[in-house]
């Protein structure tokens, strides 16, 4: 089963150094939403204005896979 890395950015890297056995890339990608929704339900401080958030998955070579992005953009 391979191994997938989810780092976080939120002003500040932070690299996941364990990762996670999966089954592919589609779970992978479920995992990476669950993930960056689960970490704002915890974090709610960090949704403002301007304020950006990303979880990358990288793979086991340490290629990213994708990125999930979230871009808070208040309109007045």
């Amino acid at each position: 089963m391979p191994r997938y890395f989810f780092d976080i950015d939120n002003h500040k890297h932070v690299n996941d150094d364990d990762g996670t056995n999966l089954a592919d890339d589609e779970e992978a990608r479920v995992q990476a939403v669950i993930f960056a929704g689960d970490y704002l339900s915890d974090h709610p401080g960090i949704a403002r204005d301007g304020a950006r958030f990303s979880v990358a998955v990288r793979n086991e070579a340490g290629s990213v896979l994708l990125t999930v992005m979230v871009t808070i953009d208040e309109t007045s």
